[in-house]
């Protein structure tokens, strides 16, 4: 059977729908505890735990709060960036951040991200991608919100550089669809285990690095 774009892309529109659907069902408290374990989880990935320069991500409501994951890695002194899009163009940039609040201005799409005062760094300068996402599966394949944002992203980014997508369990499909500018995530975090693609599954870890699985670390 051949597989056409138009079916590939009527497949992701389902699994994000699925997803959405899945993660609207979780309430409030499970959110902040299962958010907290996958945290924990994802602070195990050594490439994560030593790196000095990260790029993470402002949690939309469907997506896995990893405020205690930039707290942890701003204690240890890594610097910590957070993505502004420049919609226009369907692309992104690192911006260093000190402060989840003052910091972030809320702005297109309810998206939290730097304010346009604050200076970027070269994406060349970051060597792991905390990366969002709506779906992922076991082998690497990530699902976003369709503006291919975090492709273009991961595409430019240096040979070296590696990414962690964190998710709820609620969010793993068997599989899903990659085409040919996807990029396959390094690793993926969820509240009960650590997968390194092409290495060994690490089972647990959501109390790991100093978290709570009851709340949001704040």
């Amino acid at each position: 059977m051949t597989v056409t774009s138009d079916s590939i892309e009527e497949t992701k529109a389902v699994l994000r729908s699925l997803a959405r659907d899945r993660v609207r069902g979780l309430t409030d408290h499970e959110r902040a505890r299962l958010s907290g374990a996958a945290c924990g989880a994802a602070m195990a990935w050594t490439p994560l735990a030593t790196a000095e320069c990260v790029l993470a991500y402002a949690p939309m409501r469907s997506e896995v709060d990893v405020t205690p994951l930039i707290e942890v890695l701003q204690r240890g002194g890594c610097r910590v960036c957070l993505p502004r899009a420049d919609w226009a163009r369907g692309t992104i940039e690192a911006v260093p951040v000190l402060d989840l609040e003052s910091d972030l201005d809320l702005v297109e799409h309810g998206v939290r991200q730097p304010r346009a005062a604050l200076a970027s760094v070269p994406v060349e300068s970051v060597q792991v991608v905390v990366a969002p996402g709506l779906a992922f599966d076991d082998r690497g394949g990530r699902l976003g919100r369709g503006g291919g944002f975090y492709d273009r992203l991961l595409a430019a980014l240096p040979r070296a550089a590696r990414a962690i997508g964190i998710a709820y369990e609620a969010q793993i499909f068997e599989r899903i669809p990659m085409e040919g500018h996807d990029r396959a995530i390094d690793a993926l975090a969820t509240p009960a285990r650590l997968l390194e693609f092409g290495a060994t599954e690490h089972v647990g870890g959501g109390a790991a690095a100093g978290f709570d699985d009851g709340g949001t670390g704040r």
